[in-house]
């Protein structure tokens, strides 16, 4: 299968490469980790380039796109003969991309996910006590629960 997808200009068909819609996957595959780590690295470095949406969008192109290119001029693909062909793993390679983006960008980025968590904490533990919108627990023992009613 390898032979088959490295060779120059072979025009496979469904035919003659029947495993090509899989191999694009795992070339889309590939590409959404390897676009993932970069977008992880990129912004847990403060680098201006390609955040939020446009790293997204940047990443759908790139997911998207390449593997055609590849397929057309390189490979030479008759795409008319499978049934899908072009966007063949675009979903998979898309997520597979934001979990790596989401992965790294956390693991690079411990301290603001720990203040993440205590700040949703001391909400949680506020909206629980009845609290004021300054996140203290005073007063917490004079909370009374409502009774539930049967209506």
């Amino acid at each position: 299968s390898w032979k088959k997808f490295t060779a120059y200009q072979s025009a496979p068909t469904v035919l003659t490469y029947p495993t090509l819609p899989d191999d694009i996957t795992y070339l889309r595959l590939f590409l959404g980790l390897a676009y993932g780590i970069s977008l992880g690295m990129r912004e847990s470095n403060n680098d201006g380039s390609l955040k939020g949406a446009m790293g997204i969008l940047f990443g759908l192109n790139v997911i998207t796109f390449l593997p055609i290119m590849y397929m057309s001029f390189f490979l030479n693909a008759v795409t008319d003969s499978y049934k899908y062909l072009n966007f063949a793993g675009v979903q998979n390679g898309l997520a597979f991309m934001m979990i790596v983006w989401t992965f790294f960008f956390t693991m690079l980025n411990e301290d603001v996910e720990s203040e993440l968590n205590s700040v949703v904490i001391k909400t949680m533990v506020n909206a629980a006590v009845g609290g004021d919108d300054h996140m203290s627990t005073e007063g917490a023992e004079d909370f009374v629960p409502v009774e539930e009613s049967e209506f």
